[in-house]
């Protein structure tokens, strides 16, 4: 009778904690681990420093393989109704030995939020919300889809592959962009953005003291729209471009078209405007910028 009741006690305990992978880690020591998971929910994943490979797959569980930081006091990995957790705890504010080198793989359906310190995230094939930041780490996102939503401090950005609604913010580091968007916002405050507008619908980038390049046609009925402070602005046309362009320049800065007879107009406090129209003028392309220069380049072989 006394086994029968230890018995459901365990059952019971299991059902309303859920289940749980938790406790005290040697350094440097290795883990392989997994836990089934509701088709609908969330994966929180928290990892102080490191590499961390996140990637989806057709399994309803979540998987992590790989080598936990030297300074590992506690790795946290359970679940509970809909929602995942993947946590680091270290000892204290240390920071010596190696750093985590972890792979985890999580159901592509399933939203994904994460965060690090000094840790770089590299993310791949997942159709569902993306959310999250790191101090001073690059961050990686391609082959995915959905509402994306990356930000760091130090440390580069890459969206590639992917598609949706986007929103990427960088402190000092540079934005690579491309993709199919509907909507997309781009903000760097120290660093340059790269981007290929070919696949989007709406897109606002603004730059401060680095340097923005863009390329790729304008889509029909697209809007677009560059501003930059203290850096120059380089859009590289590759075949025929269908766009109502306004170019304004302002305090010191040129204006450069290459890609009609088009010249840009003088005005007062020391501001250059340039409009014209190309091709069918179906989309629409703003580029403005402050102390200065914006080039429009015709590229007929690349």
């Amino acid at each position: 009778m006394n086994q029968i009741f230890s018995q459901f006690c365990l059952i019971l305990i299991l059902i309303i904690t859920g289940t749980t992978f938790s406790g005290a880690c040697q350094a440097g020591q290795k883990v392989n681990q997994s836990l089934p998971v509701n088709a609908t929910g969330m994966v929180y994943v928290e990892i102080p420093r490191g590499l961390v490979k996140i990637q989806g797959w057709n399994k309803q569980e979540v998987m992590i393989q790989g080598e936990l930081d030297d300074t590992t006091k506690q790795l946290v990995f359970k679940t509970k109704n809909n929602k995942t957790l993947i946590k680091i705890n270290t000892q204290g504010q240390q920071h010596w030995g190696d750093s985590s080198e972890l792979n985890i793989f999580m159901p592509q359906q399933l939203q994904l939020r994460f965060k690090g310190i000094d840790t770089s995230f590299s993310i791949t094939n997942l159709n569902n919300h993306i959310q999250g930041k790191s101090i001073s780490g690059d961050l990686e996102v391609k082959k995915s889809h959905g509402k994306i939503k990356l930000s760091v401090v130090s440390g580069d950005v890459t969206l590639i592959e992917s598609s949706g609604f986007t929103k990427i913010e960088s402190v000092s580091g540079t934005v690579n962009f491309s993709g199919d968007y509907e909507q997309a916002f781009l903000k760097s405050m120290s660093g340059d953005i790269t981007a290929n507008i070919a696949g989007t619908d709406k897109l606002t980038i603004k730059n401060i003291s680095g340097d923005t390049q863009i390329s790729g046609l304008v889509k029909s009925k697209a809007e677009l729209k560059l501003s930059s402070v203290s850096g120059d602005i380089l859009y590289k046309v590759i075949g025929e471009l269908n766009a109502e362009c306004k170019v304004v320049s302002q305090f010191g800065g040129d204006i450069i078209n290459q890609l009609s007879d088009d010249l840009p107009i003088d005005g007062s406090l020391h501001k250059k405007t340039l409009s014209f129209i190309s091709g069918d003028g179906s989309g629409e392309l703003s580029m403005n910028t402050i102390n200065g220069s914006i080039s429009i380049e015709k590229v007929t072989n690349e």
